[in-house]
């Protein structure tokens, strides 16, 4: 399955649908973009060729999808696509020999290492495509935030959004950073003001409930504040590779 096609019919319908679900929309879309992208995988990989190598071009999954597809895939479907990660590796590492870089420093970013080490500079089993699922996240993150700016010239497009809780700030970036008019803009800004004004009010009134003067109190609107702000200000729970960020 060619990532584009877990998102490519996600549009206006779509955003009007997320505008009811809590949180930033574009963050729920896009995260399910991604279950859906390892659901298909999950059951479509064993059949398509395609799928195979262009999993073991990007040598698997990032650490994060990797563990997400550990929690949804099959035995059998990891075991055989991992074993050709790993046979890759394999093959490539054979072929690998020293090489001296500057003051002796030995090369350290063996098994592509996607985030630490040597990995950005060094050629050693680097790998040959991104993440997949990774670049599913960000092809839907950068459609939907397009989509949801441009449905800001619409009316009752806007009164759904304004309805919302609005978007996360990675993708409140984004979206103010491609917003093409004044109105669009002024209506993203208005949403997240409004929604940091909740916020706010919500962390103030969970502090105040901590003294041991006010514990005695039920906990009301504010509960779950705190995970609401991270969220806000980080984006949802695996949304790591926002476009603009």
């Amino acid at each position: 399955m060619h990532p584009s096609r877990t998102s490519e019919t996600l549009g206006n319908h779509d955003l009007f649908d997320a505008f009811a679900h809590p949180g930033c929309p574009v963050c729920h879309l896009s995260l399910g973009a991604v279950s859906h992208y390892m659901n298909s995988t999950n059951y479509d990989a064993l059949g398509d060729p395609e799928i195979r190598a262009r999993f073991e071009a990007s040598r698997g999954f990032c650490n994060l999808h990797a563990h997400q597809w550990l929690d949804e895939a099959f035995v059998l479907g990891t075991a055989q696509m991992f074993r050709d990660v790993i046979r890759s590796v394999e093959r490539d590492l054979r072929e690998q020999s020293f090489r001296s870089h500057g003051l002796g420093r030995r090369m350290t970013s063996l098994l592509g290492g996607r985030n630490g080490g040597n990995a950005s500079t060094s050629p050693v089993l680097q790998t040959a495509r991104p993440c997949p699922a990774c670049e599913v996240l960000k092809e839907t993150e950068s459609r939907l935030t397009r989509t949801l700016v441009k449905g800001l010239a619409e009316e009752p497009f806007r009164t759904a959004y304004a309805g919302s809780d609005g978007l996360c700030l990675p993708h409140l970036r984004t979206a103010l950073g491609s917003a093409s008019g004044r109105d669009a803009f002024d209506h993203l800004k208005a949403r997240a003001l409004a929604t940091q004004e909740a916020l706010l009010a919500h962390l103030d009134e969970s502090i105040r409930k901590h003294d041991y003067r006010f514990q005695h109190e039920p906990a009301a609107e504010e509960k779950g504040s705190p995970e609401r702000a991270v969220a806000w200000v980080a984006g949802g729970r695996g949304i790591t590779g926002t476009t603009g960020r």
